[in-house]
């Protein structure tokens, strides 16, 4: 029986600011290290056990990685784990989209599980990109951290809780929050959802 253990970065200033972005790379601010500090004591506290660390190799994600690492494991970084690719909408504030890209925005809300932002990639590549992270990647009889982003960890959810993308939107997962999957030969139970965050 093991343990997939899911960590959302720490806040950024682009959090912050209410833009898109995936690829683009800024590092924690103040309060994104604190969170980081917060779910390190968290995972130490509740005596949350892991044999390996895995994280996207963006700074957000991998700054926070080295904050939660209570037991000083050696950490793999991952391409394959950094968040949604947002192509032209990256940097962009919804209201700012309104203006620039209005066809482009409608489209995306209408068929936001295929959209590719036209430079980026979609929430349904992303998905396949993030679990076939897991299930070729990962032993999963093992207790496995990944610290990643709120579109990989909501992707995971929704395929290991639901058919394909159906409950892509229905989790809420903050920035330093905890989300704990158990596999039960190999079938999954949600054991927690947003601890700490």
């Amino acid at each position: 029986m093991g343990k997939l253990i899911l960590i959302r970065h720490g806040e950024t200033d682009l959090n912050k600011a209410g833009v898109y972005f995936g690829k683009l790379d800024p590092e924690l601010n103040c309060v994104g290290k604190s969170q980081g500090e917060k779910t390190r004591d968290v995972l130490e506290n509740l005596k949350i056990n892991y044999d390996n660390i895995y994280t996207s190799d963006l700074k957000r994600a991998s700054e926070t990685a080295q904050l939660v690492n209570y037991k000083n494991l050696e950490i793999n970084y991952s391409s394959k784990l950094q968040e949604l690719h947002f192509g032209i909408f990256e940097g962009y504030s919804y209201e700012q989209l309104k203006k620039i890209y209005p066809k482009e925005l409608e489209f995306a809300e209408k068929n936001w599980e295929n959209y590719n932002y036209k430079t980026g990639e979609s929430v349904k590549e992303l998905q396949e990109r993030a679990v076939n992270f897991v299930e070729q990647e990962l032993d999963l009889k093992k207790d496995n951290i990944i610290v990643t982003h709120w579109g990989v960890i909501n992707t995971l959810l929704s395929y290991f809780f639901s058919k394909n993308l159906e409950s892509y939107w229905k989790y809420s997962v903050n920035n330093g929050g905890i989300v704990i999957i158990e596999f039960l030969e190999d079938f999954p139970i949600l054991k927690g959802l947003n601890i700490g965050g």
